[in-house]
């Protein structure tokens, strides 16, 4: 997993390298109308009535629009998860995203959003399965950078932290990876 990341990283810098022309350089990324997107990196999980924490797969899908060339409001599913001998943990947020470009002209993004975490563990083994599910408030915060690879495309390196409150305690998610978004 770690070895993912670090690919990931790589890449995104080797992009970054790459020279744009003098038009794309002056004037600011085109963000308008709508935007989807996805991601796909490592992670690391803990909760209040953990251990150490767990490192695993993690990933998110998000969609909406463009208010300005700064401001896009949308909605994103993030998810960490893990599987180990027979049993899976799973933790995910649901969240009302705002994105921001604090400098309309590059790339670098910071986002944030509220909505629905859960967390879900569940155990196979001898016939047998057994799951457990608890819902409650969900956060994220984020940032990232752009790379326009093209007209309308991007690929991102980014790193989220996702947090949810349940009954039994709390649960948060640390995810490093490479995203691409279609504007």
């Amino acid at each position: 997993m770690r070895r993912l990341v670090t690919i990931a990283w790589v890449l995104a810098a080797a992009l970054a390298a790459v020279p744009q022309d003098a038009d794309a350089q002056v004037s600011a990324p085109e963000r308008d109308g709508f935007f989807i997107g996805l991601g796909l990196g490592g992670g690391s999980f803990g909760c209040s009535e953990c251990g150490d924490r767990q490192s695993g797969l993690s990933g998110h899908l998000k969609l909406g629009g463009a208010v300005s060339s700064q401001l896009l409001l949308g909605v994103e599913s993030s998810a960490w998860t893990k599987e180990e001998g027979g049993a899976r943990l799973t933790h995910t947020n649901v969240s009302a995203l705002a994105q921001f470009y604090p400098a309309p002209t590059t790339g670098f993004f910071l986002r944030g959003g509220i909505g629905v975490s859960t967390l879900e563990a569940s155990v196979s083994g001898g016939g047998m399965s057994f799951s457990g599910r608890e819902t409650g408030l969900g956060l994220t915060a984020g940032l990232g950078y752009d790379v326009r690879v093209g007209n309308g495309f991007s690929v991102s390196p980014y790193g989220t932290f996702g947090w949810g409150d349940f009954e039994a305690g709390s649960a948060n998610t640390f995810q490093l990876g490479l995203g691409v978004t279609w504007h």
